[in-house]
């Protein structure tokens, strides 16, 4: 009984390392190489998300949520 234990801790471990790398590995390959040119990621509420989500910058002071899109300009 204590091998299945270790062998289902183990794949369960290895299982949410990989899903929480995958996550890391999105997030630079949109700011890298998305088509639009990478700006400053930032954290702001979305009012569609109702979240605090990322938002790149593309262009001075306009913002847009890396979920759902949505455009905030902040001037």
């Amino acid at each position: 009984m204590e091998v299945v234990s270790l062998v289902t801790g183990v794949l369960v471990t290895s299982f949410a390392v990989c899903i929480f790398r995958n996550k890391e590995d999105v997030q630079e390959n949109m700011l890298v190489g998305g088509t639009k040119s990478p700006g400053r990621l930032v954290t702001l509420s979305c009012q569609t998300c109702r979240k605090l989500k990322h938002h790149l910058e593309i262009q001075e002071d306009l913002f847009e949520c890396t979920k759902c899109g949505r455009q905030i300009d902040v001037r």
